[in-house]
């Protein structure tokens, strides 16, 4: 299946004058993407995907040719912020999920993957904004000639009444983007990274007392063996050594106080964490399928 997309691109490079009709669009959609034109590009790949005579690598032709134009789509939306290619790629997605409900249920897992996929993304962002411009095709709304609009969209509201469509086959949300957009605050990540983060400060804190504490020992067992017991100390070293005593048990006393916390958040941030993770489980989805440029690894939240 990887190899696929490689074998079209130099067969239909070179498409000759008797080649089948699907091949010749198909040989027009890769000059056109080398040109920039990415939905005149995506026009004639749907061309292709339509033209694809029925045999045992029909579906393995329309996928790649339907993604593509897909793919096409997206680049000539993104370039122009225009709708209209948008409303072709759902209408050509729409297309190919008819035609795989013709098969087995079991049969093209990936595809079906795919095509919903790529629906839950589009979808909602045309929803109210296209129209069914015929059977197999959706304009965008107001524009039945599909040409690029270069005025800002207009509001329902303060459109001509003649201009506001309604779609007949309405976009519907996935509940599972619903559940995405709304848990986009998500308190228990927050609280969690949030008290992992001042546990680790404090424990950083407690560290650099123990480091301290542990330095001022040294240099109190540097001047205990400097005057054994019993010898005269005098009073300057005899002061530092109370002095350094004195830092060392209050680093000493810091570090645990700052530790015990310091422990009792990282354990808290830890289990809210986890918590979030366990209940994001249930709505993360892993796909792996063919696309235009061979398996791709999909993971849906």
């Amino acid at each position: 299946m990887m190899l696929l997309p490689v074998f079209l691109a130099v067969l239909l490079a070179t498409a000759p004058a008797s080649a089948e009709p699907w091949q010749v669009h198909a040989a027009e959609c890769q000059r056109r993407k080398a040109a920039g034109e990415h939905a005149e590009a995506g026009d004639a790949c749907r061309q292709a995907f339509e033209a694809v005579p029925e045999g045992p690598q029909s579906f393995d032709q329309r996928s790649l040719l339907a993604f593509s134009a897909v793919r096409l789509y997206k680049k000539a939306h993104k370039a122009s912020n225009d709708v209209a290619p948008l409303c072709s790629a759902t209408a050509l997605l729409r297309t190919f999920e008819a035609q795989l409900a013709t098969l087995p249920p079991d049969d093209r897992p990936g595809d079906r993957t795919g095509v919903a996929d790529a629906l839950r993304e589009i979808e909602p962002r045309i929803a109210g904004m296209c129209a069914e411009g015929s059977a197999d095709d959706l304009v965008a709304v107001g524009r039945p000639d599909g040409k690029p609009k270069t005025e800002p969209p207009v509001s329902p509201a303060h459109a001509p009444a003649e201009m506001v469509v309604q779609p007949a086959h309405p976009a519907k949300t996935s509940t599972t983007d619903s559940s995405t957009r709304s848990g986009e605050r998500r308190p228990l990540r927050i609280a969690g990274w949030t008290t992992l983060g001042v546990g680790l400060a404090l424990g950083g804190g407690a560290i650099a007392m123990l480091v301290k504490g542990a330095a001022m020992d040294v240099q109190v067992d540097s001047l205990n063996a400097t005057y054994p017991a019993g010898s005269t100390i005098p009073h300057a070293e005899a002061q530092r050594f109370h002095n350094l005593t004195r830092q060392g048990e209050r680093a000493n006393d810091l570090a645990l106080g700052l530790g015990i916390p310091a422990l009792a958040l990282f354990i808290s941030g830890v289990t809210l964490l986890g918590i979030d993770a366990h209940q994001r489980r249930t709505d993360r989805r892993f796909a792996v399928h063919p696309g235009p440029a061979g398996l791709r690894l999909m993971m849906e939240f």
